[in-house]
């Protein structure tokens, strides 16, 4: 296996282990202050919502930087190239329906009353949570695994997200914008409408997601622990983008749950898989390849 020979000083060494075992709770404690804010403040829901996830990107960035876990996996300036075209497009449309609905359904959440309205609201965060992420793994894993033609289309649309053989923070902005209707819209906005969750509940939840898309692409040795079996992190995302297809699993997005129960759960705490991307076998394009990889979805069968 190809790892990254290191030999840090003691400083980095203590400050490594800082950001190994506290990044995590540190993030955490930003979300509880955000959660105490839309509980007990004035200011409105999505406005605290954007301010948590909004100040841990530059902190994350910074130390992604400062300490990467892998430099093999680490933004090259070309990389970088090729992931601003994504970026561009997907800020214009993608990252636009993603933030923009999220916004929305933050802000529209009371005006339709569901089932779930009148819950206490804790009840709201773990129901919204489980049902968004039942749908979004069964989703994500036919994205995957099914066969036929919608298989095919489905794996076509998410397969530009799995093309960089890298993984670090900017890398998650690499998708396709069909791919971000599919989990937006069915996965996120129609269940919280449907539900009738508070602009309160789904403002908590879309921040405990927030931080779990974060931490999961992360190229900083950021250690969950038992946690891991709970929620998406760095140490199980990582093998999701394995090049190695029997290990390319962990299906969740934020929470793990699905994944040990139907037994596609990957976790090898400290280990790094051996490769990230996808096999030349499968003839993708390379992500540089940006409009090569938008017509993806919409290839015939060769």
């Amino acid at each position: 296996m190809t790892t990254d020979l290191q030999i840090p000083g003691p400083f980095e060494t203590r400050l490594r282990s800082l950001v190994r075992w506290g990044l995590y709770p540190a993030s955490w404690a930003v979300l509880l202050a955000g959660i105490a804010g839309i509980l007990n403040s004035t200011e409105g829901p999505a406005s605290i919502w954007a301010k948590s996830v909004g100040f841990l990107v530059p902190v994350y960035l910074l130390i992604e930087i400062t300490l990467p876990y892998q430099k093999r996996w680490a933004m090259t300036w070309a990389s970088f190239l090729a992931d601003l075209k994504f970026v561009v497009t997907n800020g214009a449309f993608g990252v636009a329906i993603s933030a923009g609905l999220a916004w929305f359904a933050i802000t529209t959440a009371g005006d339709h009353p569901g089932p779930a309205t009148d819950w206490p609201l804790m009840a709201q965060v773990a129901a919204a949570l489980l049902i968004f992420e039942a749908i979004n793994y069964a989703l994500h894993r036919a994205m995957h695994e099914m066969g036929g033609p919608l298989g095919r289309f489905l794996w076509l649309s998410h397969a530009a997200h799995h093309l960089p053989p890298r993984l670090y923070l900017i890398m998650h902005a690499v998708f396709h914008p069909v791919n971000a209707v599919f989990i937006q819209g069915f996965a996120i906005i129609l269940p919280l409408w449907a539900m009738g969750y508070t602009a309160e509940a789904v403002a908590i939840f879309s921040m405990i997601n927030g931080l779990h898309g974060l931490i999961s692409h992360f190229n900083v040795d950021v250690r969950m622990g038992w946690m891991s079996y709970v929620f998406s992190g760095t140490e199980t995302h990582r093998y999701h983008h394995s090049a190695d297809v029997n290990e390319a699993k962990n299906y969740g997005a934020t929470l793990m749950i699905y994944d040990i129960l139907f037994g596609t759960f990957v976790y090898r705490p400290g280990v790094p898989p051996e490769a990230l991307g996808v096999s030349a076998a499968t003839g993708l394009p390379p992500y540089e390849r940006f409009f090569a990889v938008m017509a993806l979805p919409f290839r015939r069968p060769g």
